[in-house]
C-alpha cells in the first residue's frame, strides 16, 4: 500500500508583508505599459495568481538596488521558508546612459516632469532611438530583458511569485517613474541634488490643504503599504482625530493628551 502523501501547508492569507493598494487601477500611461508588459508574456492563471499575492502581503520583504537594476524578494508561498526572487533588468551600454542622462538634463521641462512624477513620452522616445529597454520586453517566450530567477520549484519564469514583485514595483513606478529610469541605471534626481518626487509634491500641496482629503487623494496608494486596510482610508482616519487637537495647538489652546 503507498504510503500517505503529504501535501504542503495551506498558504496563510493574512502575511503581514508588501500589499499592493491597487494591482488593477490604471492612472498613467506608464502604468498601462507597465502591466501591459506584464500581460505580453502571456502568463496565463499565473498573473491571477501574481495579483493575490501581492494584494494579500505575501511579498514580505522588497530591496532594489540603486543603479545596478537589481530588484531581490522573500514571498511566502507553499514552505515554510519563503522563497527568494531576484530580478536583474539589462542596461545597455554606459554611452547610451549618459546620452539621455544628457539629453534629459538639458531640457529643463522634461527635468522638472519627471522630478515631480510624470514621464513625459519623449524621454520613452530617448530609449526608444537607442534601442534600450525601458519597460520590460521580449521576444519569444522566457526571452525577456529581465533576468528573472526564483528558489520556487515551479520551472515558469516568471512565476507567480516574481509577477507578485513586478507587480508591487509597478506601484512604486506609477507614483515615481524615476524608478524606469533607476532600473535601467539612471538616476537623475542624485545627479542633481534634487528633492524626491514624493517631498516635492508633499511641500506644494502641505501648505494649502487644511482639509486633509484633497491632500490624502493626491497622494493617492502608497507603495509596498503593509496594512490590511488601504492606505488612504487609514490615513483620513488618523487625520480626523489629529486636526482637532492641532487645531487647537496652533491657536494657542491647552490640549488635554492622556486621551
Amino acid at each position: 500500500m503507498a504510503g500517505k502523501k503529504n501535501y504542503p501547508a495551506r498558504i496563510a492569507r493574512a502575511a503581514l508583508g508588501l500589499r499592493a493598494q491597487s494591482v488593477r487601477t490604471v492612472k498613467t500611461w506608464w502604468t498601462r505599459r507597465w502591466l501591459q508588459s506584464l500581460e505580453d508574456m502571456r502568463l496565463g492563471a499565473r498573473l491571477g495568481r501574481g495579483r493575490t499575492y501581492a494584494a494579500d502581503g505575501q511579498v514580505v520583504e522588497l530591496t532594489r538596488g540603486e543603479l545596478d537594476g537589481e530588484v531581490r524578494a522573500q514571498v511566502v508561498g507553499s514552505r515554510p521558508e519563503p522563497y527568494i526572487a531576484t530580478l536583474h533588468f539589462s542596461q545597455g551600454n554606459e554611452r547610451a546612459r549618459e546620452e539621455i542622462a544628457s539629453a534629459i538634463s538639458s531640457e529643463p521641462m522634461l527635468l522638472g516632469r519627471l522630478l515631480t512624477g510624470d514621464l513625459p513620452l519623449e524621454i520613452a522616445e530617448m530609449f526608444r532611438t537607442r534601442d534600450l529597454p525601458l519597460f520590460p520586453a521580449g521576444g519569444t517566450k522566457g526571452n525577456y530583458d529581465v533576468t528573472m530567477k526564483c528558489t520556487c520549484p515551479d520551472w515558469s519564469r516568471p512565476c507567480k511569485h516574481i509577477v507578485a514583485v513586478l507587480l508591487l514595483l509597478g506601484e512604486e513606478i506609477s507614483r515615481y517613474p524615476m524608478t524606469l529610469l533607476n532600473l535601467r541605471g539612471i538616476d537623475l534626481a542624485m545627479a542633481h541634488g534634487t528633492d524626491a518626487p514624493c517631498d516635492i509634491a508633499l511641500a506644494n500641496v502641505a501648505a494649502t490643504d487644511a482639509n486633509p482629503a484633497p491632500l490624502v487623494r493626491r497622494l493617492g496608494a502608497m507603495p509596498y503599504w503593509r496594512g490590511f486596510a488601504k492606505f488612504p482610508e487609514t490615513l483620513l482616519r488618523i487625520a480626523a482625530k489629529v486636526r482637532p487637537v492641532a487645531l487647537k495647538a496652533a491657536a494657542g489652546e491647552s490640549i488635554d493628551l492622556r486621551h
